[in-house]
């Protein structure tokens, strides 16, 4: 597995990509972000001219692992786009629909925050089995100001234990800065 980290806009998606491909064949994309709006689904479109019709795409959050039990072998490499999306989804999975006076300082993080490194546990797992190299793009997001809210304050610690996590588990680690790929662990 191959984590590619860094800021907003820093190259991540792009230099993934590459990764992906380079080990020709079919390639899967593993898009976790929900369209919400008109921005969000100009990014989305963005994306899919950029990888053009090569890619095949599993577009949810939920049972990536079941899928790439079932079909992982069928690709070459695979891409998971972005773990902080996959993150959010679920967070907010977990809080359910929430009031807008909803107190934020209230739900369970620690708990949530166990659920979804058990739940990527097992997309790696998957991705393991089915002999599958798997390249994730991440955000580092904790290296700003410290949010203001207890709901920003927990999504960012929630996102830096997870890409600990995943850095242990990664055979190599990029760190994106101004569209460069700098190496930080592997080889």
């Amino acid at each position: 597995m191959i984590l590619v980290t860094g800021g907003a806009r820093s190259g991540k998606s792009r230099y993934a990509e590459q990764l992906t491909m380079a080990a020709g064949g079919r390639w899967l994309y593993i898009a976790t972000g929900k369209v919400f709006d008109a921005e969000m689904a100009r990014r989305v479109e963005k994306h899919k001219e950029r990888r053009g019709d090569r890619w095949d795409t599993y577009e949810d959050h939920r049972r990536i692992d079941v899928f790439l039990l079932e079909h992982g072998a069928d690709y070459q490499s695979a891409l998971l786009d972005c773990v902080t999306t996959f993150l959010t989804d679920i967070l907010f999975d977990s809080l359910g629909d929430v009031p807008e006076d909803f107190d934020f300082s209230k739900p369970d993080y620690d708990r949530v925050q166990e659920e979804a490194l058990a739940y990527m546990g097992r997309v790696l797992d998957a991705a393991d089995e089915a002999s599958l190299p798997l390249i994730l793009v991440t955000n580092e997001i904790g290296m700003g100001v410290i949010p203001d809210t207890p709901l920003g304050r927990a999504f960012r610690d929630m996102a830096g234990i997870m890409n600990q996590y995943l850095a242990e588990r990664a055979e190599a680690v990029y760190l994106m800065v101004s569209g460069i790929p700098v190496r930080i662990k592997g080889s």
